[in-house]
């Protein structure tokens, strides 16, 4: 699974991993509902699956020296977020207790990026402190939108006043690095909508906003309903519209559109994120968590009683779908994850020197193509995708599968 050289001679990936920053995911799959686009692996309440969450963390803990063991890694890891889920179902005292765990295993640094996700309702006043005393410098809290119909229709429990309790309690817990997500294209939802949404996090003044459009995902409740024709989802053309909001209005605040789909106040770009689209390493922890190490790549189950059984055995039995390194896929990768990054965009010279060939070779035409249809330009050396493109970035990102 783990790529080796010869003795005494790193390869390729290992040297180039060697000199770059690496993440840890965490994934905590526990949730108090399941909203109906959600296709991640969560597992809903009940006093059976309570029981779960002590076991869970001894579990997550032992993953993670199994994997510090064998992997040994070089440097400690610059960021690491507990996804999900709703990580804080496990409470403040036992995710913290969970992470300094983590701090010690990896040796964690003071300057690294940790963050929590939360849904308004559960996290208190006592878990948020916790969560700070341990270590935790960054929340993101789930708003979606700001109407309590449509948060309603998709699933959630919460309401707007729900969210502006827990981003207060937050703020006052001594959280100063906050995200917030919120959605367009959501079935029902207007432009007006839109607008109400992004006055309220205007007024939040967030240091982070992650912004998604829907996506109807197989085996999902929202697909089933949007199948039997219950619900209909705004056409392209429409969500491309509220998009083009999200985006002007967002930058209107001074938050600058980094990511495609996130945007930042200066130097509060999310570490953790730019990993992935930088084609960094991460290792993930936990049901269902997917792993990108040296160039290899591989997914743990989703089932808790099989990941349970195989931590236990220290068996690595507990993973699946390995990839081993691959040249052309790493080719690929680098290409249209680099385009995700609309500031950096992907460095040509550098794409060529680690790759021993250029962009245009790899993929002959594509460049051409993309800057004549209007969706990327070529300055500075670096192939970057229009901001205005965003919304349609996956016809840029095409070019290079």
């Amino acid at each position: 699974m783990i790529p080796a050289g010869a003795p005494g001679e790193p390869t390729a990936e290992e040297a180039w991993a060697a000199a770059h920053p690496w993440g840890l995911y965490v994934h905590i799959p526990f949730c108090p509902y399941k909203c109906a686009y959600c296709d991640f692996v969560a597992v809903g309440p009940g006093p059976r699956v309570a029981r779960w969450h002590d076991p869970y963390v001894e579990h997550l803990l032992a993953e993670a020296a199994y994997w510090r063991d064998r992997l040994r890694p070089r440097r400690p890891p610059v960021s690491i977020f507990y996804g999900g889920g709703t990580p804080t179902l496990l409470g403040g005292a036992r995710l913290g207790a969970l992470h300094l765990g983590l701090a010690a295993l990896f040796d964690l640094g003071g300057d690294a990026e940790v963050t929590v996700e939360a849904n308004p309702g559960t996290a208190g006043p006592r878990d948020l402190a916790a969560l700070r005393a341990a270590g935790v410098n960054r929340l993101s809290l789930g708003l979606q939108v700001a109407q309590d119909r449509l948060l309603a229709a998709v699933g959630r429990l919460h309401g707007r006043r729900d969210f502006v309790a827990a981003w207060e309690a937050a703020r006052a817990a001594g959280f100063r690095n906050l995200n917030v997500d919120v959605m367009y294209g959501l079935p029902g939802q207007t432009t007006a909508d839109v607008d109400e949404t992004l006055d309220l996090v205007a007024s939040l003044s967030p240091e982070h906003v992650s912004a998604y459009g829907l996506q109807v995902e197989e085996r999902t409740p929202l697909h089933a309903r949007a199948a039997r024709g219950e619900v209909s989802v705004p056409g392209e053309d429409a969500a491309a519209d509220q998009w083009e909001r999200v985006r002007l209005r967002l930058g209107s605040i001074g938050l600058d559109h980094y990511e495609v789909s996130n945007f930042a106040l200066p130097a509060r770009e999310s570490r953790h994120n730019l990993l992935y689209w930088r084609n960094a390493g991460w290792l993930g922890l936990g049901v269902g968590a997917h792993s990108h190490w040296r160039g290899a790549r591989w997914r743990n189950t989703p089932r808790l009683a099989e990941y349970r059984d195989g931590v236990r055995a220290r068996s690595g039995a507990w993973t699946r779908d390995h990839e081993p390194p691959d040249a052309a896929r790493r080719r690929s990768e680098d290409a249209f994850l680099g385009l995700r990054l609309l500031r950096e965009g992907v460095d040509l010279a550098a794409y060529a020197r680690r790759h021993g060939v250029s962009l245009g070779a790899a993929f002959p035409g594509a460049v051409e193509r993309l800057v004549a249809d209007g969706l990327c330009t070529v300055s500075g050396g670096r192939l970057r995708l229009r901001p205005e493109a965003a919304a349609v970035g996956n016809r840029a990102f095409a070019a290079f599968v």
